[in-house]
């Protein structure tokens, strides 16, 4: 007995919430608990009953009565005897409350069998002890028996009326409140007692599949989605011999909402009424039979879990039924999916769990030597989940009877789905230490990471996890690391990870070096791994993984992707306020960007997370990025990032987020590790749904990697000794190729893939080398001609989801999700090469054959997902099921022809001959009753009934004098039906008041003889409650079907033919000649271009347009309202205006425009044209050009008065001005912005005015300026001539360029590419469609048209497309369709020019006629426009611009940002300063008249320039140097001694660039280039730069020197020598004597060393010496780079030393001698210096009595640590008189 009064849970830390009102009577209380007297008999009636389904009636249920006479009669002293008489049970299965319970007598006579025999148990006070009954009784009969005596559980305080206490009752622990009402005049109590299901100590619940589903740890995520309450009423009453319970009545409520919605929810509702009927002095008998204790009122679970609440299966003789479902399943699916295959499947599983392992072990072998029986089998084995499964597969792995595939997704889908206990714990262990899984390394890897899940399942159920289970993993782990196998250390570390345990934390410690010195050479990749392997231990410990990572993010001396990876996992850990300021902390004082990068992107992503589960770290980190310099946020792509999306609906408690974690790798372009992870939230639950990473490591070394012997030249030896007079120096070590992916689901791996070196430069060996390529395209093609048929079949399992829990009847109620996947493939494919290839052909040959493969594809899928609640036990299941299924079938039967030499492919396959269901959906709800007793007949309600109320509003009105007419509202619902659906697709059916949605599309293809339709039918309870639970109840279906179409003659064939290149026209003409040979070709037509003109139709396109411009030349209302068609010259100008848009083809509008219209003015005028207009504002004309003119005239003159009247929408954006005069030209550039920030003022107009307009007008009022009309004026005309040029301007500049530009490009060319897609008929005749396109690409105006007709003169619909690229500075296109091209148009255009000063781009669409399903289709896309702006942070105004026209407006004010103007047609969105995710380059606007043909290589080579600019380039002109990293210092080079500009630092050491001052003058330098067999010298001599290639001069004038040995040629510009060498790294090298620039290819980034830098984009490191160390000033940084030459034989008379300060300091209180840490150019011995120049250094103090000479530990002093700096002075020029050669 389990019963806590108020006080013993107020003391265990209960909120005080929870204090009850203590009400004393004040009067004398009853002195005895109720109890029943041990001489007499009590006889009470009972009834109980469940019904399950929707809260709202005349909606189907399904339930369950029970009803029953119990007798209780006295034992002894507190026991008491229980028979049940016999019971009847009644089912229900029919709309509530109309249709009635019927009587089951199979259930009945199955159940009343165990109630047969009297049942025992203990009662004392009005608490219930151990029950008792016949042993082997069923857990059913038992908790049923709980039922009943629960309702006789209740706790009578004596001191008190209202109270509450932790209760034990059937249902567990849980919190329960008592009301006690007396009736002391009649001698009689009333109790009320209620039971909160919600709250409970020890809760009776038990779940299946949800082993990695999390509690939420934030209150405000503490929702359920399942609730329940239960309510008592007892009526007690007072006699001599006690207190007797006469009635108690119950009632209980769970409530389910799947969906968070507080009124879509589904219910279960029970209730019980025990009623005493008599009273009887008899004494009852103990039975004879023996009896055994089943324990107290708690509801028990039976051992096995129930059976799946779908289908009921008999117990017995499971080999028999599953050897029969096996046949089934075999012989109906064949080719096709049988209906009913999951069900089966589902059976198959339920029949596999309650086998033996002995019944497993006969089905396998009936079924061993029959494959399609075996895999069936397997299949529902592995989906089993029991230990005799396991134990089954582990049998058939030690057996070797599985083949490869058939080992892995048994071994796979067996322990990732097996129930986790002791015994399938020792028996996974023992399956993965089998030989047979220990031969195969991927069969290991999955084996080994299924058994650490089943650890982590068995785990979370127990307080500690045994040791027994972690041990394989940790000895996996110890093996790995004593013997320095990666693969294994890889293994064990994902395993331990996935165990999730903290006793495995000292081994994964040991695989970090920071913490273990033992083994210091750990890989990169195994030290991210150890990291990740922390994040499921954090859920348990969070403080202690948080103090390891800290340490690991703290320390700069890690490699940067090991400190970004622990830097993910402590935010995953939800740290507190403290420890993400300690992070800030980390940041500011951090050098490497790209950690600073990483760590700042991820706050502010998560500080603007919405997530209630986030809240705390999302303010915390909102907190702390006001610690940290905004400047990190402007990092370009090139550094490490994080990027989340999250998103959370308060209304339904569920949410989602997204993360994706980008490391860059310093040494690389591109980056390095990319993991994107999905997290859900629901309900208060948080699940990891789903992650996957791929990292990359030394992959651009294997594809960049060249057959260049590098270390035999003799440059790699020099660079080799050069390095060794650098103090400190040595090459970059070389990253071993690899790259790794892996697979996370519900946050478990699954699986993970390594390509190690050997597999990445085998596959580059095959793409690249033509003997390796010809291989296996001679076997793709063996493979072909031998042909490839097979059939695949494999069914899934993808989730079984459960929670059940007791109910006061003793009945369970089960919450499940069920889903099953069955997918199949069947190919054949069979191949013929003509002429045949034989053994030694070569390849090249496939190019002169032809070939033809005949193919036959039938994939498909079919998954079915079924929800369920209600009663489920062995007997009977009551249910409401909710089935979804979908069926996919794709089925390809075709030829394809393909004859390379001609360029022609033909593909053929049958047309429709049959209805083909291409996808299906179907969607039920309804209710469901079954019983064990009737196997196969279950009885089906629909849910929402066929006569269910509509809603009201839908009813229609019926009058009183003919209410009594019969029928008379069906018939008028019909008949509104009927014309519904005649004016519409949507067809809303009333049928006897039911609202179904019927919606059917098809797409009719008369030529080909089929049609492609979606249909959708849907019935939902909608109508009761708009909520997405009522919108499941009901049923759905949509399909997407192919129906043949009747023609006028069968159709044989469908063809699509693709003819390419020279033969495309003469195609053509053959095809539509086959058709219409009686047609009489006139001699006009024999030219071959004129008959494709007449066949494609084109005359007419073109006779339209040219009337269209005739009748323009007369101007009506009708005429002027067409738009420019197609056959006027795209060059010229179609003014946008608002008129214009507005207006169709068939309307015009001649109005004036008002001051909203402002904004619509063409930006592109030039400004005689608009003064014209705004001189002719006051005459009206009904000339469109006129109307035209006034409007943008009236728009014009009133733009500055409404300017400031327009309504403003801001969303914070639009208040941030750019500050013109901070921009300087001198300014240095950064790693924050790549390119400094100018501004650009066109015309005569000052900064300071023009800043002055910036910041009074926002971005959207500036009008874009067309660099097409700056530089293609219009010619300036007297203004009282204008008003008739404006009118005509656009016709005679047609007109004049007519002759460089054709209307139809097949006047001049011969089209490119021809492609049919036609219907073979009986009658020989071709119909269906054709695709012509013309292309000219060598012109200076490129162009493309394109044209699609029928290939019969039968209708004139067309279709028309031409783009065009006009000059350098305007691209246009254009798409029309309809009856020859003239019915619908969409036009685009796109302009470069200037913006507000800055170079930008327009993009202008115009849309004057489009049909009516397109414009409802962008309607509905519109209306997300302004919430997708407002969530991208743009700001919003609202204006009326042009009704039929958008534009949008990219003005780029700096490499990196740009601003954005998006003009539609009611609103402005706009935002400045918008991030570009990397670096545009802004140079100087170059005329298009400039510009070399073809001058569109301007839009075409836009890509390569982008690449261009992301080349690094280092300069130093003067003593002016910018290195790679753009990073700018001022340095002055000593005299005479070389300094080392840029050197590949790689292993390969293929160049090296050294730079000193000539002998002349400081001004002027001198160069020497090392460089695979040449050494190579730049002198400055006589005002030219002389070259030395290997110590021979070359001619000065127009040098063009090109190496046979290396890809290097030299060759001279203006007055330099520019260097090329692209297969050593060097793009360009440009000297003249005084400026030297150098740039190399991507594939050295990271890998170059010098002053130009390494190349890394880690600027704040730039100043890197050749020890590795980062100098402190730009001086010792350029020292350091000084190449020290030998005494007496060189002119560099320098060299390093380290210097002791000359004084001595006070150091904590101890004088000391100082030595610096770093060297200091000095002179060399016998020199002494002209010239110094003060140096910051560090020094290493010593106590000034300590015997230590600098001689001694001069080489010593750079380990050492550095105490304090000083200045001292370093010798940069030297004078040698007495210099020691001796040295």
């Amino acid at each position: 007995m389990f019963v806590f009064p108020y006080s013993s849970f107020e003391s265990s830390g209960m909120h005080n919430s929870w204090l009850p009102a203590y009400i004393n009577s004040g009067s004398q209380k009853f002195d005895f608990d109720p109890g029943f007297s041990s001489g007499k008999s009590y006889l009470y009636s009972y009834e109980g009953w469940m019904l399950n389904g929707l809260q709202e009636k005349n909606l189907a249920k399904a339930g369950v009565r029970l009803s029953s006479k119990v007798e209780i009669s006295g034992l002894s002293e507190n026991t008491y005897l229980l028979k049940i008489r016999p019971p009847q049970f009644e089912e229900y299965n029919g709309i509530w409350p109309r249709d009635p319970f019927t009587q089951s007598s199979k259930i009945t006579q199955m159940v009343s069998s165990c109630f047969t025999q009297p049942f025992k148990f203990e009662y004392n006070s009005g608490r219930v002890g151990n029950i008792y009954g016949p042993e082997d009784c069923p857990k059913t009969c038992i908790n049923i028996v709980r039922g009943i005596l629960n309702m006789i559980q209740i706790t009578i305080k004596k001191s008190q009326n209202v109270y509450e206490l932790q209760e034990a009752g059937i249902g567990g622990v849980c919190h329960t409140r008592y009301i006690i009402q007396e009736d002391r005049k009649n001698s009689r109590i009333s109790v009320t007692k209620t039971v909160d299901q919600n709250n409970c100590q020890e809760k009776v619940v038990k779940s299946v599949g949800m082993a990695y589903i999390y509690p939420c740890p934030v209150d405000m995520m503490k929702e359920r989605p399942i609730k329940g309450t239960a309510a008592f009423s007892y009526k007690l009453k007072q006699s001599d011999s006690g207190t007797l319970i006469t009635e108690v009545v119950s009632q209980q409520v769970y409530q389910f909402s799947p969906f968070s919605e507080p009124t879509g929810v589904a219910v279960m509702e029970a209730r019980q009424q025990l009623t005493l009927l008599e009273v009887r002095s008899e004494r009852g008998s103990s039975p004879d039979l023996s009896m055994q204790s089943y324990g107290g009122l708690r509801y028990q679970f039976p051992t096995e879990l129930p059976q799946m609440p779908l289908q009921l299966v008999k117990m017995k003789n499971p080999e028999q039924r599953i050897v029969e479902i096996l046949q089934h399943i075999v012989l109906n699916n064949q080719q096709d999916f049988h209906d009913d295959l999951p069900y089966r499947f589902l059976e198959l599983v339920q029949l596999c769990r309650i086998a033996s392992a002995d019944a497993l072990e006969s089905t396998w072998r009936q079924c061993s030597d029959k494959p399609r029986y075996r895999r069936w089998l397997l299949s529902a084995v592995s989906a089993t989940g029991t230990t005799e499964a396991l134990k089954f597969i582990k049998s058939r792995i030690r057996n070797d009877d599985l083949n490869y595939l058939q080992a892995l997704l048994s071994v796979s889908f067996a322990l990732h789905l097996t129930k986790a206990d002791e015994h399938t714990v020792t028996i996974a262990a023992d399956l993965v230490t089998s030989s047979r899984i220990q031969k195969s390394p991927m069969l290991q890897q999955v084996a080994t990471l299924g058994y650490s899940s089943v650890v982590n399942r068995y785990c979370s159920q127990t307080s500690a996890c045994p040791k027994e289970a972690l041990q394989p993993i940790h000895d996996l782990a110890d093996e790995a690391i004593s013997r320095g196998r990666e693969d294994k250390m890889k293994l064990a570390l994902k395993c331990i990870g996935n165990m999730g345990d903290p006793a495995s934390i000292k081994r994964i410690l040991k695989f970090l070096p920071i913490f273990s010195s033992s083994v210091p050479d750990i890989p990169i990749h195994i030290q991210i791994d150890a990291i990740m392997a922390l994040r499921k231990i954090a859920w348990k410990d969070s403080k202690t993984v948080q103090g390891y990572l800290i340490q690991i993010l703290a320390d700069q001396s890690l490699p940067p992707e090991v400190r970004m990876m622990a830097c993910a996992i402590i935010f995953e850990t939800r740290p507190a306020l403290p420890l993400i300021t300690t992070i800030a902390n980390v940041v500011m004082k951090e050098s490497n960007l790209q950690v600073a990068s990483f760590i700042y992107s991820h706050m502010k992503a998560l500080a603007k997370s919405r997530l209630p589960y986030t809240y705390n770290i999302s303010s915390a980190c909102n907190i702390a990025l006001k610690m940290l310099a905004p400047r990190l946020d402007r990092l370009s792509y090139r550094y490490s990032k994080v990027v989340r999306v999250d998103a959370y609906f308060d209304n339904y408690k569920v949410g989602a987020a997204g993360d994706v974690f980008v490391m860059n790798n310093p040494g690389t372009m591109f980056p390095s590790a990319i993991i994107s992870k999905l997290m859900a939230y629901s309900a208060g639950s948080v699940a990891d749904l789903a992650e996957a990473g791929v990292r990359v490591e030394g992959l651009t070394d294997v594809i960049m990697k060249q057959n260049i012997p590098f270390a035999e030249y003799p440059a790699y030896k020099k660079i080799k000794e050069i390095g060794k007079a650098l103090l400190g120096w040595k090459e970059l070590p070389t990253e071993t190729p690899l790259i790794s992916a892996y697979l996370k689901l519900f946050g478990q791996e699954l699986a993970y893939i390594n390509i190690n070196k050997e597999v990445l430069q085998q596959a580059v060996k095959t793409v690249l080398e033509p003997a390796d390529r010809n291989t296996v395209l001679k076997r793709l093609i063996s493979q072909i001609r031998s042909g490839i048929a097979g059939q695949w079949t494999q069914p899934m399992w993808l989730g079984e989801l459960r929670y059940i829990v007791s109910t006061c009847t003793g009945l369970p109620l089960e919450y499940g999700s069920y889903t099953a996947a069955l997918a199949r493939a069947a190919a054949s494919i069979d191949g013929k090469i003509t002429p045949p290839l034989t053994g030694d052909s070569r390849p090249s040959q496939l190019l002169e054959s032809t070939v033809q493969i005949q193919s036959d594809i039938n994939p498909s899928l079919y998954v079915q997902t079924v929800a369920t609640m209600g009663v489920n036990t062995e007997y009977f299941q009551h249910a409401v099921e909710i089935q979804g299924k979908v069926l996919t079938r794709v089925p390809m039967k075709f030829d394809t022809k393909i004859d390379m030499k001609l360029k022609n492919i033909k593909i053929e396959t049958n047309p429709c001959h049959e209805e083909t269901e291409i996808v299906v959906g179907r969607h039920k709800a309804f209710a469901v009753s079954r019983n064990i007793g009737e196997l196969g007949v279950e009885k089906r309600t629909s849910i929402l009934p066929g006569d269910a109320s509509s809603n009201i509003v839908e009813e229609p009105f019926t009058p009183s004098e003919r209410a009594s007419s019969e029928g008379f509202t069906k018939q008028e619902a019909d008949s509104k039906a009927r014309k519904h659906a005649d004016s519409s697709q949507e067809d809303l059916r009333h049928v006897t008041g039911r609202k179904t949605h019927t919606r059917d599309i098809c797409v009719k293809m008369h030529h080909l003889g089929c049609q492609l339709c979606f249909s959708r039918r849907s019935r939902d309870a909608s109508f009761l409650k708009n909520t997405y639970l009522h919108r499941l109840i009901g049923e759905h279906e949509a399909k997407i079907v192919l129906i043949p179409v009747e023609t006028d003659a069968d159709i044989d064939k469908i063809q699509l033919e693709i003819q390419a290149g020279s033969r495309a026209a003469s195609k053509i003409i053959q095809e539509v000649n086959s058709e219409s040979k009686e047609e009489d070709e006139p001699s006009l037509y024999k030219d071959i271009r004129a008959k494709l003109k007449k066949i494609l139709g084109i005359e007419n396109v073109f006779k339209v347009a040219n009337k269209t411009q005739h009748q323009k030349k007369q101007p009506s209302k009708k005429e002027n309202t067409v738009l420019t068609e197609l056959g006027t010259d795209p060059d010229a100008k179609r003014p946008f205006s608002s008129s214009s848009a507005s207006s169709t083809a068939s309307s015009s509008s001649s109005s004036a425009v008002s001051p909203d219209h402002k904004k619509a003015v063409d930006e592109d005028e030039n400004d005689q044209e608009k003064q014209a207009r705004n001189k002719d504002t006051s005459s009206r004309s009904s000339s469109r050009s006129r109307s035209r003119s006034s409007s943008r005239s009236s728009s014009s003159s009133r733009s500055s008065s409404s300017s400031s009247s327009s309504s403003h929408h801001s969303h914070g954006h639009h208040s941030r001005h750019l500050n013109c005069s901070s921009s300087s030209s001198s300014e240095s550039l950064s790693c924050y912005s790549h390119g400094h920030h100018s501004e650009h003022r066109d015309g005569s107009s000052s900064s300071s005015t023009y800043s002055k307009i910036w910041e009074v007008h926002e971005i959207y009022q500036y009008r874009f300026k067309s660099a097409h009309r700056q530089e293609f004026p219009k010619t300036e005309l007297p203004a009282d001539q204008l008003n008739s040029l404006y009118s005509s301007t656009r016709s005679s500049r047609a007109s004049s360029r007519a002759a460089s530009q054709p209307k139809f490009l097949g006047d001049v060319k011969t089209p490119v590419l021809a492609v049919f897609l036609h219907g073979i008929h009986n009658d020989k005749k071709i119909r269906g469609l054709q695709l012509v396109m013309y292309a000219v690409t060598d012109s200076i105006r490129p162009r493309m048209q394109v044209f699609v007709s029928n290939l019969t003169d039968s209708s004139k619909w067309k279709l028309c497309a031409d783009a065009s690229v006009l000059n350098a500075h305007k691209a246009v296109a254009y798409l029309k369709w309809g009856r020859n091209c003239q019915d619908y148009k969409i036009l685009t255009e796109l302009v470069t020019g200037r913006f507000a000063a800055h170079p930008a781009v327009q993009v202008k669409l115009e849309w004057p006629k489009v049909p009516s399903s397109v414009r409802s289709i962008a309607e509905w896309f519109y209306k997300f426009v302004p919430g997708a702006a407002f969530m991208l942070g743009f700001s919003e105004k609202t204006d009326k611009n042009p009704s039929r026209q958008a534009r949008m407006i990219v003005a780029l004010t700096s490499p990196r940002t740009c601003d954005v103007v998006i003009k539609l047609p009611d609103i402005i969105l706009y935002e400045k300063a918008m991030r570009l995710p990397l670096s545009l380059p802004v140079g100087p606007r170059i005329p298009a008249s400039e510009l070399q043909p073809p001058i569109w290589n301007v839009f075409a080579e836009a890509p390569s320039a982008v690449l261009q600019n992301f080349k690094a380039q280092c300069s130093i002109s003067y003593n002016k140097i910018t290195t790679f990293n753009e990073v700018q210092f001022n340095y002055t080079m000593p005299a005479n001694c070389y300094h080392i500009l840029a050197q590949d630092c790689s292993s390969d050491l293929k160049f090296l660039v050294m730079m000193r001052t000539a002998e002349e003058t400081v001004n002027l330098k001198a160069i020497n280039i090392k460089l695979g067999v040449h050494e190579i010298d730049m002198r400055p001599a006589n005002g030219q730069v002389k070259l030395l290639v290997d110590g021979i001069e070359s001619p000065t004038t127009n040098v063009s020197y090109t190496s046979a040995g290396a890809s290097l040629w030299i060759h001279s510009e203006n007055q330099a020598l520019v260097l090329l060498a692209p297969a050593y790294g060097i793009d360009r090298l440009y000297f003249d004597g005084y400026t030297f620039r150098i740039q190399v290819a991507l594939w050295m980034a990271g890998k170059m060393c010098g002053i130009c830098g390494k190349y890394d984009a880690e600027c704040e490191e730039e100043y890197r010496m050749p020890n590795g160390y980062v100098a402190k000033n730009a001086v010792s940084f350029g020292h350091s780079w000084i190449l020290e030459e030998k005494p007496c034989r060189g002119v560099c008379k320098l060299q390093r030393s380290f210097v002791k300060l000359e004084k001595t300091v006070q150091l904590a209180g101890v004088e000391s001698k100082c030595y610096s840490t770093e060297p200091v150019l000095r002179c060399m011995k016998g020199c002494s210096a002209t010239k110094t120049i003060p140096v910051s250094v560090g020094f290493h103090c010593l106590p000034a009595d300590s015997a230590t000479s600098l001689a001694e530990k001069q080489m010593k002093f750079d380990q050492k640590s550095e105490d304090m700096q000083d200045t001292v002075d370093a010798h940069t020029t030297c004078s040698c008189e007495d210099e020691d050669c001796s040295a």
